[in-house]
């Protein structure tokens, strides 16, 4: 049983660091967002431009001298720049979809942080904090989709299991 537990750890320490490099990316990308999202709102000065062959109206954010600084991917919502869609071609349900996910990931390391230290996942704290990725994936469901929905119920499934096994494991530790 202690072999099982070590396992436990070992993998929740892996899945932890790339949880949270995955949510350090996610808050630099969702804070360039609502910036793209909030330049876009303002009423900026226009100008046309060309990058990488494509014309376009781009708003100016500043002038200094002959240097130019234009924001032309949050302006332009088809902005296609080399045939890749950007990060920055967001809207409002978009920026709130990278909420959602930020949140999750706070709750999904929350959960592997707790198998990290203790290796058994049959506990309250475990059950709780899944019980707070489910709800989070059922608000990005709302935004996102279906996809979203169908992994808060399987995550919701598994909060029952932990749950059944966390009493199980209490009262086998009591019978003990």
């Amino acid at each position: 049983m202690e072999k099982q537990a070590e396992k436990i750890m070992r993998f929740s320490k892996v899945i932890y660091v790339l949880l949270k490099i995955a949510f350090i990316v996610l808050i630099v990308a969702g804070s360039l967002q609502a910036l793209s999202l909030l330049l876009s709102l303002l009423n900026l000065n226009t100008e046309i431009v060309t990058i990488a062959g494509v014309e376009m109206e781009a708003p100016l954010l500043f002038k200094l001298g002959e240097t130019k600084l234009y924001l032309p991917m949050a302006w332009e919502s088809n902005f296609d720049i080399m045939g890749t869609r950007s990060l920055f071609e967001i809207g409002f349900e978009d920026l709130m979809l990278t909420v959602f996910t930020i949140i999750g990931l706070g709750f999904g390391k929350s959960v592997f942080s707790l198998l990290r230290e203790n290796g058994s996942p049959f506990r309250d704290d475990v059950v709780k904090s899944l019980k707070k990725l489910a709800i989070a994936l059922l608000c990005m469901g709302v935004v996102a989709g279906l996809t979203s929905f169908f992994a808060a119920g399987i995550v919701w499934v598994l909060c029952l299991i932990f749950d059944y096994g966390r009493s199980l494991q209490n009262e086998r530790d009591t019978t003990l």
